[in-house]
């Protein structure tokens, strides 16, 4: 029997603002969500008590039944058997444990601002010690969220395409997450200034996003905010996840409930309010979709209009600028925008797709060529 979870209190938008705000920046209509799902969500509340809702406890109790990822050193036989449980790299470093008597202060200069979210501040930070410079978020505490993304980060740190978390301060209002500072700015941004990418550019920002999608699935994480805002860029044209506010631990055969992510990235079961990790799935097929065409696939003039596009549109991926877009690309865009959640592909099934093939073909033959080239000896 399946065993359904319901989201957290954040998904009731408890610290969204009053109305909702559409983006003004017209150049950016086409890849950009308009509008807030928390705003909507608020504004759509029902008005009726919580039953059964656990009651809220310390930060060290919570976490007592919560399986995370082992200290360094520690026996693997310590932590439960179970999907996303153990930890395939990685761990978590004595820095990033809570309760520490260690304040920010002593270890930080605290910078300008440099973003907002949902939930938290993101500071500029300077480390005392060797001058090198991180991101700094502050998490007010109250929020059962709040824990959650200090926890899900302690057990996802370590992977290559998830922001490394550095520290953790938690001093008695808030908590001081360090991170790595990721200086290439948001996905999100690049994409608004370059328009359309090659089907060979998408296909290997894709492929990154994917593998980190495909690690949290293994770790038991859904992430629920899957868009290119979230997605950081660094050197050499990698990237990596950010924002984990809105993620959830799940365990096989769960499912959830509760009202999160984006309105034009979110997948149509979360807004019938049963749903599972295939609702990254569905993201980043919007995300793949804005890639290869330069827009969005759901769009409206309100959220309404929004949600019945992705709830009853039919996309057609033979006309127009589709046509200009090889058939491998078009069928794995089909393959994860399927309402149809068991005919909707894994990540593992995506990152098999045979469109990821051609693009390896490609740059294996530009490596051989650009060795011939070079009048080196050959191999």
């Amino acid at each position: 029997m399946r065993k359904k979870r319901k989201g957290s209190e954040a998904d009731t938008g408890e610290n969204a603002q009053e109305e909702v705000i559409p983006t003004c920046d017209l150049k950016s209509s086409n890849v950009r969500s308009h509008y807030s799902l928390e705003d909507y969500n608020r504004l759509k509340k029902r008005c009726k008590e919580d039953r059964g809702r656990e009651p809220v406890t310390s930060f060290k109790s919570r976490l007592a039944g919560i399986a995370t990822a082992p200290p360094c050193g520690a026996s693997s036989s310590l932590v439960l058997p179970g999907r996303g449980l153990k930890r395939k790299i990685g761990c978590i470093d004595v820095a990033t444990q809570t309760g520490r008597k260690n304040k920010f202060e002593d270890d930080y200069i605290l910078g300008d601002a440099i973003g907002r979210g949902k939930f938290g501040s993101v500071w500029l930070c300077r480390s005392k010690v060797t001058g090198v410079e991180f991101a700094c978020k502050t998490l007010q505490k109250g929020e059962e969220t709040v824990h959650r993304e200090v926890e899900i980060m302690q057990h996802l740190s370590g992977h290559p395409g998830v922001v490394t978390l550095h520290a953790v301060y938690e001093e008695s209002e808030c908590f001081q997450l360090v991170m790595e500072l990721c200086s290439g700015g948001r996905l999100i941004d690049q994409m608004v200034d370059e328009g359309r990418y090659s089907e060979q550019r998408a296909a290997n920002i894709f492929k990154d996003v994917m593998l980190v999608i495909k690690y949290c699935h293994d770790m038991g994480v859904v992430h629920r905010d899957i868009k290119p805002e979230n997605i950081l860029l660094v050197s050499l044209g990698k990237m990596k996840l950010a924002d984990f506010g809105l993620a959830m631990r799940i365990s096989n055969g769960q499912t959830l409930s509760g009202l999160a992510g984006s309105p034009a990235y979110v997948a149509p079961e979360v807004l019938l309010g049963n749903y599972s990790e295939k609702v990254d799935i569905w993201s980043a097929g919007v995300l793949l979709h804005a890639l290869l065409v330069g827009g969005l696939p759901f769009q409206g003039d309100s959220l309404e209009a929004v949600f019945e596009a992705i709830k009853n549109v039919k996309l057609d991926f033979h006309t127009g600028i589709w046509d200009s877009i090889s058939k491998p690309a078009r069928d794995l865009v089909a393959r994860m925008l399927t309402r149809d959640v068991s005919a909707r592909i894994t990540a593992d099934e995506v990152l098999r797709d045979c469109w990821h093939v051609p693009c390896q073909r490609n740059l294996h033959s530009l490596l051989i060529s650009e060795y011939l080239l070079s009048g080196l000896p050959p191999l």
